[in-house]
């Protein structure tokens, strides 16, 4: 079986959550890393992290062989006080997705302090308000339209732990308060096993909203210790509870089989959340998640 989708991986496996972290590594590591792991896709990550020049952009990854994957948008969906700002973080990542040719953009509520220490645990997580989801969902069409009218980018939802869309009935609820023809959906398989959600019969009851996906892992023996102990997101992080593909709670076999059986086409992108500051390999990671999918015909070559 050989796949019929492009492998990318993303600037978050090496830590990479926002632009302007000092303990960032540098972004001319991020791409020859991923070159070096057998990638030959990466995504934005935060607008701002890469260079903002396109031509510049371009210029770097072809450089690597690289091409561009999706952009996103990881920011406080649910406070109307910083929704201009978003806006604007939408126009400038659209703005180079469509001149490198990579017309997704992945929408994600960003991890907040009331919903991020209780990643992961369904019953203790505080929930919005009927009139604050209501004024979410506006925001993320909103942003949906920006990206499809003003640069011919198509938005995909992702679920996220510690974020207000994380768990199986807000991500119901949100599909069927966004209009299909406007937002699709990106799967992430290691936070839908974080919100105890399975990932593959996420795929096969949304495949026809599919047209991004994000591979990831979560260790068992971690999870587990971070869930009975009340840990939050970014705590969780940092206690390695995302892993290599081949090594955590998902498998990804069945996640194959699945993605073959509603002919996915599209990116699938892997990821491996870390601490920068810590003792993480992102190389040896991301290298050896590749290898990985490569061996179970999820890759259908290195460097395609």
């Amino acid at each position: 079986m050989s796949a019929c989708y492009k492998l990318a991986n993303a600037p978050c496996s090496w830590g990479v959550d926002f632009a302007d972290r000092p303990e960032n590594p540098a972004w001319s590591r991020v791409l020859d890393e991923a070159t070096a792991a057998g990638f030959s896709a990466i995504d934005l990550g935060p607008v701002g992290f890469f260079p903002t020049d396109p031509s510049k952009l371009k210029d770097e990854l072809a450089k690597r062989s690289l091409s561009l994957s999706a952009g996103g948008l990881f920011d406080p969906l649910t406070d109307p006080r910083a929704f201009a700002g978003v806006v604007d973080k939408t126009k400038r990542t659209c703005a180079i997705l469509r001149d490198l040719q990579a017309p997704r953009l992945v929408i994600i509520d960003c991890v907040s302090d009331e919903r991020g220490r209780f990643a992961g645990r369904s019953k203790d997580a505080p929930r919005l308000s009927s009139e604050d989801w209501k004024a979410m969902i506006s925001r993320i069409i909103e942003l949906a339209k920006i990206a499809k009218n003003e640069y011919g980018v198509k938005s995909y939802l992702h679920a996220h732990a510690g974020c207000y869309i994380e768990y199986e009935d807000e991500l119901d609820s949100a599909m069927a308060d966004l209009p299909e023809d406007l937002v699709g959906l990106c799967i992430d398989t290691g936070h839908s096993a974080y919100a105890g959600i399975d990932p593959i019969a996420l795929i096969r009851r949304y495949g026809s909203r599919i047209g991004h996906m994000h591979l990831k892992n979560i260790d068992k023996k971690v999870y587990a210790a971070c869930i009975a102990d009340g840990t939050g997101f970014f705590d969780a992080i940092a206690r390695g509870i995302f892993c290599p593909l081949g090594k955590g709670v998902v498998d990804f076999v069945k996640v194959r089989d699945a993605l073959s059986a509603i002919d996915y086409r599209g990116m699938a992108v892997v990821e491996q959340d870390v601490d920068p500051t810590g003792d993480a390999s992102p190389l040896s990671n991301a290298r050896e998640s590749f290898e990985y999918l490569a061996s179970i015909g999820m890759s259908s070559s290195a460097r395609s």
